[in-house]
């Protein structure tokens, strides 16, 4: 009888608070949640390519191999809890809370506690998820 082995944690993570809008202001957003971005830009900035941006964005992104629970609380530990301030920026901008999810084997998974939801709802944040799988075929572990 062969066993295959499936299932686990996520094995690497990318979560990003991410401010966006068009007369968005990084400096301002800097001074409103008190913490330096990862990366910023305002609309019109040239991209790599050259293409202008058409909204401007406020970035603070964190990616490593702990856990996605684990990463999201590091990160929104740098941000201001108070709900009232991200409640501000909601009327105005667009926030969301965005994964990216970097697996090496198929089925893998994330848990979210009901703490870090609450937290996550006080953000009035869209929450997306971009999944990434292994290339190539499919790689199973058999266990005897």
């Amino acid at each position: 009888m062969v066993r295959i082995k499936v299932g686990g944690e996520v094995d690497e993570t990318d979560v990003c608070v991410g401010v966006h809008g068009e007369d968005l202001d990084p400096a301002e957003v800097t001074r409103i949640l008190g913490c330096e971005p990862t990366s910023a830009h305002r609309r019109g900035d040239r991209m790599k390519r050259g293409t202008l941006r058409r909204r401007g964005a406020w970035l603070l992104s964190l990616r490593g191999s702990a856990p996605p629970e684990e990463l999201t609380v590091v990160l929104l530990d740098r941000l201001p809890a108070d709900e009232e301030i991200w409640r501000d920026l909601a009327r105005r901008f667009d926030i969301q809370l965005g994964y990216g999810l970097f697996l090496e084997r198929w089925n893998r998974g994330l848990d979210l506690s009901p703490t870090l939801v609450s937290r996550i709802a006080r953000l009035h944040a869209v929450v997306g998820f971009d999944i990434y799988g292994p290339d190539g075929e499919v790689d199973v572990a058999e266990e005897t």
